[in-house]
């Protein structure tokens, strides 16, 4: 008869099967895995022990308390049964990352962390109501966080049972045991849950979820005993298998696959349990012409693969054999050698092409002896390669290079860089000649020196043009600054005045106009002065012309050494100078130009052995306040200088409306 009693004693005795399993499994916690068997094993162990006490208890409270220990219990089975299925079923290098190995954790955490909590929330239950079966049996009234639980709870199962299905078809066979019996004792608790949840009104209040894992925790014995379940010699199979790089294939006597690793697999982008069963033809890895029938001995062959994007593999085909000798199949083992096979090809071409380079090559041992020179090397020094291999390549050396050139190349070489330089060799017949070199390291596996590879390059008829040019240049250089010179001294001669070395009218025809434009850009002012020598007829009539134009010289010395830098002084015509006065407004060109009449009027000049003294009158315009352009600026000053003439001479005067020059006046005498 069933009773309360009964399903106590079931889950004691299920307790008891369970921690046996937790013994063995934590006693083989080393091996892959095991340690979250282990774990798991005892979460089932103490929610089946919680689950036997609370069928014994009667008081709510504490039946309430052995509820929240069950939880406990079978939320740690599934994050530790989730981890240990991932690593079982060949998905371990997803967990080298922490945080991927934390998601497993966060449903279980997270319902823990519910159920030990709902009586401050009633998410999880909210009442209870005794069972019709007797007071050992509470009803829980669940409340919304009890679907969550449910839900997540079944997520969490089938990221445990999935991985275990497909595990149960692929591998070797006791690979396929293994799986098989985990995936049964993975699928029994969900049969009985599912009875809890849809249970007959007269036995609700049993779970008989916990109670599933008697037969449950049978399983997981006959796997630890039966198919030495966390034994390191299947696991470490499977795991050698499948980590070789080579490939491997396991064929029966119909040529159909029985066995096959990931690296077979990868090379016809499948994966290994889609290939079971399938014929080697259908693959499609061998050419038709590969003959796989079982030999009587070992074959090994090279295969050459597809057309365009070829392949080529070292192939060992080897007969399978039981304990009495009898042929049961063949054994392909395959090797990808296409790196290979491309590199001597390549290693081929290089040799081709240094054998026939249009320049030297030559290869030195780590202390420089030569090992190796090319026929252009030959051809290029006059040296056989008997002559030189096992000598050191200063047997070239014309005395030309410096020494600090060779020192730099050994210094970078050295250091693992490449050098680029120039050499002045000498041939065998003892010609000079000039080699661009690059000379690089060769290095080994650990990074060390072995050789040295240099390739040069004859630039002789290079040099001796660019020589040519640069000679060619430099006497078109030299002609061109004699150019530019003459052409200064001409530009100079045309601006100026020959006599008096001043500045002439041409240049300040052309010097006058920039600097009004930029006294209107800068809004200032400009002074223009107009001066000529009082009474130069009669000088010129007394001392002669000579004596005339020595005064100008005079004259055009003392302008030129009481000026400003940024002011313009010159020869406007005959004996009238102009001076242009930057930034100066009508007081200090009047200022400037007194002082500059009292010098000449206080000079007394010495030209051949006479003593003369001359005065001179100065006429002043000022822009903006006379006038809007330079033209009308010069001819103001111009009639400044009229009313200094027509007034007495040896005085300044600034322009007035007063001083307008009427048509007809001449105030040229």
């Amino acid at each position: 008869m069933f009773t309360l009693t009964n399903i106590s004693v079931v889950l004691l005795a299920t307790t008891a099967i369970n921690l046996i399993a937790t013994i063995i499994s934590w006693q083989r916690r080393g091996t892959a895995g095991g340690r979250y068997f282990a774990l798991g094993m005892a979460g089932i162990t103490f929610w089946t022990l919680a689950a036997s006490f609370d069928y014994a208890a009667i008081p709510i409270p504490l039946k309430v308390f052995f509820a929240k220990l069950e939880y406990t219990g079978y939320n740690i089975a599934f994050g530790s049964f989730a981890l240990f299925v991932l690593i079982f079923t060949g998905y371990e290098d997803w967990l080298e990352k922490s945080w991927v190995k934390a998601l497993p954790w966060i449903i279980p955490l997270s319902n823990i962390l519910l159920a030990w909590t709902n009586d401050w929330h009633g998410w999880l239950w909210s009442g209870f109501t005794r069972s019709d079966i007797g007071d050992n049996t509470v009803i829980f009234e669940h409340g919304p966080g009890y679907l969550w639980a449910v839900v997540t709870g079944y997520l969490m199962i089938l990221v445990i049972i999935l991985p275990l299905w497909q595990a149960s078809r692929r591998g070797s066979e006791l690979s396929h045991r293994q799986a098989r019996l985990l995936f049964a004792a993975s699928l029994i608790p969900i049969v009985g849950n599912l009875l809890y949840l849809f249970e007959s009104p007269q036995l609700r209040g049993v779970d008989w979820t916990p109670i599933s894992f008697s037969l449950a925790g049978v399983l997981f014995l006959l796997a630890l005993f039966g198919t030495r379940l966390l034994d390191i010699v299947p696991i470490a199979r499977d795991k050698l298998i499948n980590s070789l790089a080579d490939g491997m294939i396991v064929l029966d006597m119909h040529d159909r696959i029985i066995d096959v690793n990931q690296a077979a697999a990868r090379m016809v982008d499948s994966q290994p349990a889609t290939l079971i069963g399938k014929g080697l033809a259908e693959v499609g890895l061998f050419p038709h012409s590969f003959s796989t029938r079982p030999p009587d001995q070992e074959i090994k062959t090279e295969l050459e693969i597809g057309t365009i994007d070829k392949r080529y593999f070292d192939v060992l085909l080897s007969p399978l054999r039981d304990g009495r000798g009898k042929l049961l199949g063949a054994l392909i083992i395959f090797r990808n050698i296409t790196e290979r096979k491309e590199n001597e090809l390549r290693l081929r071409h290089l040799t081709q092409a240094v054998e026939q380079s249009p320049a030297s090559v030559l290869i030195t041992d780590f202390h420089g002896n030569i090992t190796y020179v090319n026929p252009y090397f030959t051809d290029l020094t006059g040296y056989a390669p008997g002559e030189v291999i096992g000598k050191n390549p200063n047997v070239m050396q014309s005395g030309y290079t410096p020494d600090e050139v060779y020192r730099e190349m050994w210094h970078t070489i050295q250091s693992g860089q490449t050098w680029h330089g120039e050499f002045l060799n000498r041939k065998k017949n003892g010609d000079l000649y000039w080699e661009n070199v690059v000379i690089a390291p060769v290095m080994d596996q650990e990074g060390h020196i072995v050789s040295f590879i240099a390739v040069k390059e004859d630039i002789t008829e290079r040099k001796r043009a660019e020589d040519n040019l640069r000679t060619a240049n430099q006497q078109l250089e030299s002609r061109l600054r004699e150019i530019e010179a003459l052409q200064a001294s001409l530009h100079e001669q045309a601006i100026r005045d020959p006599l008096t070395q001043l500045h002439n009218r041409r240049f300040l025809d052309e010097a006058i106009e920039q600097e009004f434009h930029h006294a209107q850009r800068a809004l200032e002012s400009l002074s223009v002065i107009l001066l000529d020598i009082d009474f130069f007829k009669a000088i010129n009539d007394t001392y002669g012309h000579a004596v005339g134009d020595a005064c100008l010289v005079a004259l055009a010395e003392l302008l030129r050494q009481h000026v400003r830098k940024s002011d313009i002084v010159c020869r406007y015509g005959g004996e009238e100078f102009m001076l242009v006065l930057r930034a100066t407004q009508l007081a200090g060109a009047t200022q400037y130009a007194e002082r500059l009449r009292l010098l000449v009027a206080d000079q007394t000049f010495y030209i051949d052995a006479v003593e003369i003294k001359f005065t001179i009158s100065l006429g002043i315009s000022t822009f903006p306040a006379h006038g809007t352009n330079h033209r009308e600026i010069i001819n103001k000053s111009d009639d400044a200088l009229y009313a200094s003439k027509r007034t007495g001479r040896n005085r300044v005067t600034a322009w007035t409306e007063a001083h307008q020059i009427k048509d007809g006046d001449d105030h040229r005498y």
